[in-house]
């Protein structure tokens, strides 16, 4: 028979090993309503394959402890003393108060200070080995700070340091600070040394001072006083001290499917239940916060399925997975610290989820990272491009600091996916961003509302280092100055999409070539550029709306500008009002007398993209 967790009954670690002795058909484990509570992971081994676990509606399970003894420390702020955890030294960054993720002393409380540390070293490429030359380890250890922007009554041991890059930033704790010198020194190396890229693609240095009681400047937000191991929280006026319920994270992973290579685990299956509650380590994540492990970390393991889970309040990333034929569908993940899905592997079908709030402690966090590669890392081109058959569907996407969704891989499908609000942070990515792949498919999605950025800028699909043969048909982007950044691709289709931008826009190929871009509608209140044009064999049948401005092309020597002049309108491209009558919601509607009708253009409909109502 089937097993069933109690509250307070059978444990689930219990029920594990017990399944183990069941046959296949059997191997069930329903878990009852409640919240229970962790204080080590749940492994789930080669033994346990065949397995499902699955809750009742109501099942919450955490990676973490409550804290208790509230005690008042001044007229505004409360005190509790950290129990002794078995992990040892207990240290975390995130922290929920009555079911929500906490926000975490920040000083300043909004916007950024700005550094003067200076690394003025040209960037070549990922693709062509980074740096003109490796920083030392000083470079990566040390920001120069302005005259009294850091406080003098900052402790060092609590402080913690948010550097910003240009697609990805780093969190380093605080060894020392000279205030004499203006000299922080850090605990641990940044990704990038602090000043990388901002003098050549002309963005500010900006930082931001986590975890200190200079920073704890409005109810709601936390500290962790790591001399006095202590929790400081100041509450908000509706809350009660005596009734909160605050939880901090212990465990990094809650379940753990798969140990290594020399295993695999087979059909586990996880649903109808809540995670929360798991802690991240400080270090620097690298692209797309990757180093950090997921609430729920799937590790080498075939023909799994999580299902209708709700991973919410996690320090880390939500859901981690290497692996072949996962599916992951119908999943709500928000507000992690790090990404919503990691998967790397082959035949993944990520569908039905809604994802949003995420990065809300490693901003470089990328929502959704399906089967792609890391473009700073060599040794993962080969086998990163070999990835095969994952598909993306209608997901729903949004607030998100840097990329909705990267991918990458060979026959990729990326279709009737919602995205808006992405790119919020950091720059140099996109709503959808693919990689080293070949013959990936991009058609039916919807992306709107991602802000203009300096540097290496925001888009809304952005085909990078070794994307080929790829299809960018039938989407609508609304609201994105560049509808499409494109850097060393080749043989791209951009085909029947809508663009739709206020104010001016631009679509850029960078050291690119034999694209064809054809049927497209772009409409441009202020004018519209395309550089390089000599990257496009195919220009044809496109509208270019420009209303009152101009349409330019530039043409590049890798990535200087060398030449600029209006674009020429010849193959049916033309200058004209599409006379659209919808576009708003996802449904493309033409005027009766659209000059789209006679240049092949079609009308579409996707106004279903996004999450499924099921």
């Amino acid at each position: 028979m089937p097993l069933t967790v109690k509250h307070k009954g059978k444990s689930l670690k219990e029920a594990i090993l017990n399944c183990r002795e069941l046959p296949k058909k059997d191997k069930v484990i329903t878990i009852d309503n409640g919240a229970y509570f962790f204080d080590e992971k749940i492994q789930l081994t080669v033994l346990d394959s065949g397995l499902t676990i699955k809750g009742s509606g109501d099942t919450r399970l955490y990676g973490g402890k409550r804290i208790v003894n509230w005690q008042p420390k001044n007229n505004k702020w409360w005190s509790a003393k950290l129990p002794e955890i078995s992990q040892g030294n207990w240290d975390f960054r995130m922290l929920i108060v009555n079911g929500k993720y906490a926000d975490r002393a920040r000083f300043p409380r909004k916007g950024y200070l700005l550094h003067e540390t200076d690394f003025d070293v040209t960037w070549r490429s990922t693709y062509e080995g980074g740096f003109e030359r490796e920083p030392t380890y000083k470079e990566l250890t040390t920001l120069k700070f302005k005259k009294d922007d850091i406080p003098q009554t900052l402790e060092p041991e609590n402080a913690e340091i948010t550097v910003f890059h240009m697609w990805d930033e780093s969190l380093v704790g605080v060894k020392s600070v000279d205030w004499k010198n203006q000299l922080v020194t850090f605990s641990n190396p940044s990704g990038w040394p602090p000043g990388a890229f901002a003098k050549h693609y002309n963005f500010d240095k900006r930082y931001i001072i986590w975890n200190t009681k200079e920073g704890l400047q409005e109810p709601g937000q936390w500290y962790l006083d790591r001399k006095n191991r202590e929790l400081i929280y100041w509450p908000l006026a509706d809350e009660d001290m005596s009734s909160i319920e605050i939880i901090a994270p212990v465990l990094e992973n809650l379940f753990v499917i798969g140990k290594d290579d020399r295993e695999v685990v087979r059909n586990v299956s996880l649903t109808d239940m809540t995670i929360s509650a798991t802690n991240a380590p400080l270090m620097s994540g690298a692209f797309g916060a990757k180093l950090f492990d997921g609430a729920i970390s799937v590790r080498n393991a075939q023909d799994c399925h999580l299902n209708n889970l709700s991973v919410v309040n996690v320090g880390a990333h939500g859901i981690k997975v290497s692996g072949n034929n996962i599916k992951i569908t119908s999943c709500t993940i928000c507000n992690v610290g790090a990404g919503a899905i990691r998967l790397t592997g082959s035949k993944a079908l990520i569908h039905n989820n809604h994802i949003h709030h995420v990065g809300k402690t490693f901003l470089s966090a990328i929502a959704l990272y399906v089967g792609a590669t890391d473009p700073n890392v060599p040794e993962e081109w080969e086998k990163g491009i070999d990835y095969t058959d994952c598909t993306i569907t209608h997901n729903e996407l949004h607030d998100v600091p840097y990329a909705a969704i990267c991918a990458g891989g060979k026959n990729l499908k990326i279709q009737k996916n919602l995205i808006y609000r992405a790119m919020q942070d950091l720059y140099d990515g996109a709503g959808i961003y693919i990689t080293f792949c070949k013959h990936a498919l991009v058609k039916n999605n919807f992306i709107k509302d991602i802000k203009d950025a300096p540097g290496a800028g925001t888009s809304a699909y952005y085909l990078d280092e070794k994307a080929v043969n790829c299809q960018i048909i039938e989407n609508i982007e609304i609201n994105v100055p560049r509808p499409s950044h494109n850097h060393i691709a080749s043989n791209n289709v951009f085909r029947n999409n809508f663009f739709i931008i206020k104010g001016k826009g631009r679509f850029t190929l960078e050291r690119c070539e034999k694209y064809a871009f054809e049927k497209n509608v772009i409409i441009a209140e202020d004018g519209f550029e395309i550089y390089d044009i000599n990257a496009i064999n195919k220009l044809k049948n496109n509208i270019f709306y420009s209303g009152k401005g101009k349409l330019i092309t530039k043409e590049l020597d890798a990535y200087d500008v060398i030449k600029e002049y209006e674009l020429p309108l010849d193959n049916n491209n033309i200058n004209t009002d599409p006379l659209l009558e919808k576009f708003e919601d996802g449904i493309i509607q033409f005027a009766e007398n659209s000059p789209a009708r006679g240049l092949g253009i079609k009308a579409i409909d996707i106004s279903d993209a996004g999450c499924i109502k099921t």
